[in-house]
């Protein structure tokens, strides 16, 4: 019987830089996320339209539209977010709309859409706060034709989870944050580098997800990560403790019959029971029973006799997690 040894996530990679944000408070069972407050630059914001005329007297404005974590009129809007912009100019080959750091060098750009798209288009706030700039920057020359003040505040960003997690189970995560395109949430030891990764999932898939704890009990903390940057925008810690795992099983079966195993443990995605010819690799497998099944599972006991064993273990991530003997006749 051949099986499937689907079932790994695909991880994202996260990289370097912080951001503030400000958060609530937690209860015995859960918490909110919590971080460091970055340095705010000192601004003086301009109105929430700016009007410029460009060389060839097309007359270029911009102005913010409402939307979560967007103040129109004080021209602010909150870390990580992605907001709307409406303009008019000279919309010629190839012009865009970028936002960049308040006095940035020409040709510079960070989020960017361009004109042609039509009469709004949508940028994605940095992770940092402080003084941007709105530009519309001609296609063929890469000129400023018009800029605008725009700060970038605060955001606030809670995760609520349980304090304890068992190793190898499933958790759920409440969020709330800035949800900006590919924003997502992990789990990782305490200390991991930035490029750390392990069970995730997007914010655009629900304020409420769920994840899976390692294997390896210790100290880890979920982050909530800015997707277009792998930024580290908030923290908070849990921690995974040892999981107990029991396999109960007759010393000894004839070969070809069906057996019932019963056993306690994580029961993890993808988590198997399965028989296998004593001292085998790790990764080898007969007759298999998925622990989704239930607490008690059958298997075949293999028709050649010998010495064998029953493994707990999983497709999820590679080892055994428990194992007995037993003797097929």
């Amino acid at each position: 019987m051949q099986r499937s040894r689907g079932g790994k996530a695909h991880w994202l990679a996260a990289s370097t830089l912080l951001v503030a944000v400000a958060c609530g408070g937690g209860a015995t069972e859960e918490t909110a996320a919590t971080s460091s407050t970055a340095t705010t630059a000192t601004v003086t914001t301009a109105p929430a339209t700016t009007t410029t005329t460009s060389p060839s007297d097309t007359e270029i404005t911009f102005e913010l539209q409402p939307g979560p974590g967007v103040d129109e009129a004080a021209s602010e809007v909150e870390a990580g977010r992605q907001f709307e912009v409406a303009w008019t100019g000279p919309n010629a080959k190839k012009d865009y709309v970028t936002i960049v750091v308040q006095g940035a060098a020409e040709r510079s750009y960070l989020s960017y859409f361009y004109t042609d798209a039509g009469s709004t288009g949508k940028l994605l706030a940095p992770v940092g706060t402080g003084a941007y700039e709105l530009r519309y920057v001609d296609g063929e020359t890469e000129a400023t034709l018009a800029s605008q003040a725009i700060t970038v505040t605060d955001v606030s960003i809670t995760l609520e989870a349980p304090m304890e997690v068992e190793a190898g189970t499933v958790f759920e995560v409440t969020w709330s944050g800035p949800d900006g395109p590919s924003d997502y949430i992990t789990v990782v030891p305490v200390g991991s580098a930035e490029a750390a990764y392990e069970s995730y999932f997007n914010t655009a898939s629900g304020d409420t997800g769920t994840l899976v704890a390692s294997i390896e009990p210790g100290d880890y903390e979920l982050r909530y990560m800015n997707g277009a940057g792998a930024a580290t925008m908030a923290t908070r810690p849990i921690v995974v403790n040892p999981f107990e795992i029991t396999l109960e099983a007759p010393p000894e079966v004839e070969a070809g019959s069906e057996f019932s195993v019963t056993w306690t443990g994580p029961n993890g995605p993808s988590d198997y029971i399965t028989i296998v010819p004593g001292g085998s690799a790790e990764g080898a497998y007969l007759d298999y029973a998925y622990t989704a099944e239930g607490s008690t599972v059958k298997l075949l006991a293999p028709a050649e006799p010998g010495d064998y064993e029953i493994w707990y273990a999983s497709d999820r991530v590679p080892g055994t997690f428990a194992s007995i003997t037993i003797v097929v006749k």
